[in-house]
C-alpha cells in the first residue's frame, strides 16, 4: 500500500511481552522492545491455564487506520 508516496505494509507483525500485573478485570502486559504497556480483559486473553505474573505471551498487530480517512 502506498501512503502519499510512502510504501507501507499493512500486515500482522508478530509482538511479545510479559504479564506484569494480574487483577480481578484482566491483565497487564509490557511489550517487550520498550514498545509500552497493554491492559487487556479476560476474555481477550487465550489460555488453558490461569496465567501468572512473569508469563510470555505473544500476539500480532498491524496497523491501525481511520475508517473514513482519504488518505490514499
Amino acid at each position: 500500500m502506498i501512503i502519499k508516496g510512502i510504501q507501507v505494509n499493512n500486515h500482522a507483525v508478530p509482538y511479545t511481552g510479559v504479564i506484569k500485573e494480574i487483577n480481578d478485570t484482566g491483565v497487564t502486559i509490557q511489550i517487550t522492545g520498550r514498545l509500552g504497556v497493554m491492559k487487556l480483559p479476560w476474555r481477550q486473553l487465550i489460555s488453558n491455564e490461569r496465567p501468572k505474573v512473569g508469563d510470555e505471551v505473544k500476539f500480532t498487530m498491524s496497523l491501525i487506520e481511520l475508517k473514513n480517512d482519504n488518505y490514499l
